[in-house]
């Protein structure tokens, strides 16, 4: 395993697994919504996004964090490991509003966001946000499943449905 995605659901635990799965094998660790989110709100321009995206994965090695469907057949061309955290939404939907209530308590940025990155609690693009993950099994998980489904016969993939799946997997690292 040199050249990791980790995709699924908001909330699932992607950014907390992409970590430690990069500091078990040492391999330099990518979160695409670092990238995306600029400040203020904005977001990277699609074009640069994935330019940047290229550069990484040009690398010898790495662990990427992130759905970013439109750009996902491209990752998966690449990877040799897909780990997918397939989470029932009804979960993720509490964990993405628990974990925005601890980081807003906080004061502080998730590790996995540039540093100028606010959660703006019940604004109208979080109220959206909540809605997205509620429907991502519905609406993003078959693109996903799509993108995946065309991997290489080289590529492993690794579906964890669960925490305990996810603390099987990494006792196993």
């Amino acid at each position: 395993m040199k050249k990791i995605i980790v995709i699924g659901i908001s909330g699932a635990g992607k950014s907390v697994l992409s970590r430690q799965v990069s500091q078990d094998l040492n391999l330099p660790l990518y979160h695409l919504d670092h990238i995306f989110h600029l400040p203020k709100g904005e977001m990277l321009d699609r074009s640069l996004f994935l330019t940047e995206q290229k550069k990484i994965m040009s690398e010898a090695a790495w662990v990427i964090d992130g759905n970013y469907a439109g750009s996902l057949p491209d990752r998966v061309a690449e990877a040799d490991t897909i780990i997918w955290l397939d989470f029932p939404a009804w979960l993720c939907v509490m964990r993405v509003f628990r974990r925005s209530i601890r980081f807003r308590r906080d004061k502080s940025t998730r590790p996995d966001m540039a540093v100028h990155f606010e959660e703006r609690l019940f604004s109208r693009d979080y109220v959206a946000f909540l809605y997205f993950v509620g429907s991502f099994n519905r609406k993003v998980r078959p693109k996903l499943l799509t993108a995946v489904n065309q991997r290489s016969a080289n590529t492993d993939l690794i579906i964890l449905k669960s925490k305990q799946d996810v603390m099987r997997f990494l006792s196993r690292l």
